[in-house]
């Protein structure tokens, strides 16, 4: 196993999201499918999640009498 400095390992993978950027916001990079797959891929690789901008809650009220009364359903 080879012995590399944790600071040149941080150091490549920030050039590659740096390159992945770059792809990004370039018009014809980012419609092709192998670069997005590579995209994919990477996130993938280091468990990258996105989530919706916002989150919507569900909010659920019930009126008390619509709960049914499991003790008396015997």
């Amino acid at each position: 196993m080879l012995n590399i400095n944790k600071a040149i390992l941080d150091q490549l993978s920030e050039l590659e999201v740096k390159a992945l950027l770059e792809g990004l916001n370039d018009e014809d990079m980012r419609t092709k499918p192998a670069f997005l797959s590579v995209v994919r891929k990477f996130m993938n690789d280091n468990a990258l999640l996105t989530q919706p901008e916002e989150v919507k809650k569900v909010e659920v009220k019930v009126r008390e009498e619509e709960i049914p009364d499991f003790m008396q359903m015997n």
